[in-house]
């Protein structure tokens, strides 16, 4: 990903540069852009939400990442450290993924994570670097697409219309004004502080809008008409941090408006340490560990490799206090329900703070969330403070799509939801229900005192 000036400059109304059009294609030449031309597709009120942020993306096939960078120290990363090597596998005793089984932003895992505030829109440009023969897609996805900010207040011509695709070799200037809703009508005057952005100084921007209307994890991924699924399970999805004056992403900064929510204290704002992004989905794969997806059954697939952040059976390290944890159903038919188990098996309080984006106007604590939909977020902290150095705990799943009419499983809706020792015991017939074989395990704190 890259942040900073485009070349060509964004423009209001779409580029219509003249380009070179692969002969698989059919030749010739087309235009550079791939939003449609002219002003029904000009971005709407573009000077007076000037892009301030330049995000470039690239949609391309399955590649090693070498210039991973989580921005967070190691020890808070499970050990994983910048500019690690990582080949695109879903775990290190399965296969590389062919080039064409996986196609994610820039080709590399783990999933990308965008992070932006109120009041700076931003421009959002997405290649389409795929291969310009539709063949070269191991028997799945589409390689034309169109991309959808998911819960997001901007103009139709950006919001990812289905029909709206564009081809291999051409990119889409979308325009993502980052602003709150009722901006045009309520609090005109930006007088009210809970409706404010974090600055780089440690105050606040006050943005127009209703406050009650914050919004803060959302996520973008493709939207093309009629495979829309196949794309985002081949990989076409990503999460979206949105910060403001209440979710400042700095835990420690009280200023009567912050929620000091888990995060950390190193950066006025955004702060990753302690705040969690956790893309949940189920996959399946060929006889070969290829990445696999039943294109003659549309009827509710489902996979029985259950996935987060498109690891299998990963883990991670936290340290003996509160975290928080951004956790999104990016499935294509299956429900979650979510639960947090000791080794013991027995259920552990976790605190709700938002669902689908939206602070909730309490916590509300809970030892299993309602089911999780598909697009769906459920905000979550989770304190483990009262657990001891080397203690494993476990997300577990509810949620039972062992179908009831025939052998195998209902992708159409969960028959069942299970309680907690039913999950944990080992007779459900749905291999994603139970553990995620995601471990948390808890490790002694960055500094001597943390025990």
């Amino acid at each position: 990903t890259i942040t900073g000036p485009l070349n060509p400059t964004p423009t209001a109304a779409a580029n219509e540069t003249m380009r070179r059009v692969p002969a698989v294609l059919g030749g010739g030449y087309g235009p550079i852009e791939g939003r449609p031309p002219g002003p029904i597709w000009a971005h709407q009120r573009f000077t007076k939400y000037l892009p301030q942020i330049a995000v470039e993306v690239w949609q391309r096939q399955a590649a090693t990442n070498d210039t991973y960078d989580a921005q967070v120290d190691p020890m808070l990363n499970s050990g994983m450290t910048k500019g690690m090597t990582l080949p695109l596998r879903f775990h290190t005793g399965m296969p590389t993924q062919q080039p064409n089984s996986v196609w994610t932003f820039n080709g590399t895992i783990p999933p990308k994570l965008l992070l932006a505030r109120y009041g700076e829109p931003v421009l959002f440009r997405h290649h389409n670097d795929l291969s310009p023969d539709v063949r070269q897609n191991n028997g799945f996805g589409k390689h034309t697409i169109s991309t959808h900010e998911h819960n997001g207040h901007h103009g139709a011509e950006n919001d990812g219309f289905t029909g709206a695709y564009f081809f291999p070799g051409q990119f889409y200037d979308y325009h993502w004004p980052i602003v709150l809703g009722g901006c045009s009508s309520m609090n005109k005057d930006a007088t009210e502080s809970k409706a404010s952005s974090p600055t780089d100084d440690g105050t606040l921007m006050n943005v127009p809008g209703d406050w009650h209307e914050t919004m803060s994890t959302h996520w973008f991924h493709d939207h093309m008409f009629a495979y829309t699924s196949q794309n985002v399970y081949k990989g076409n999805a990503a999460m979206f941090n949105i910060y403001s004056g209440l979710d400042r992403g700095n835990e420690a900064h009280d200023d009567r408006v912050n929620l000091c929510l888990p995060s950390g204290t190193a950066k006025s704002w955004g702060n990753l340490d302690y705040d969690v992004n956790l893309m949940l989905a189920d996959k399946a794969c060929d006889a070969e560990g290829q990445l696999a997806f039943d294109i003659f059954d549309f009827d509710g697939f489902i996979g029985d490799m259950m996935t987060v952040n498109l690891a299998f059976k990963p883990y991670f390290e936290v340290e003996r206090r509160k975290y928080r944890f951004r956790i999104l159903n990016a499935a294509v038919s299956r429900f979650f329900k979510i639960g947090l188990a000791n080794a013991a098996g027995f259920s552990q309080p976790m605190i709700q703070i938002a669902n689908d984006g939206n602070l909730l106007p309490r916590p509300v604590t809970l030892f299993e969330t309602d089911e999780l939909g598909i697009a769906e977020r459920y905000d979550i902290v989770i304190d483990f403070s009262n657990f001891q150095i080397g203690d494993k705990l476990h997300l577990v799943n509810l949620a039972d799509h062992t179908s009831l009419d025939s052998v195998g499983l209902d992708g159409q809706k969960p028959p069942a939801d299970l309680t907690m020792p039913q999950a944990l015991s080992g007779t459900s017939l749905d291999p994603c229900v139970g553990r995620f074989r995601a471990d948390v395990r808890v490790r002694q704190g960055r500094h001597p005192d943390e025990r």
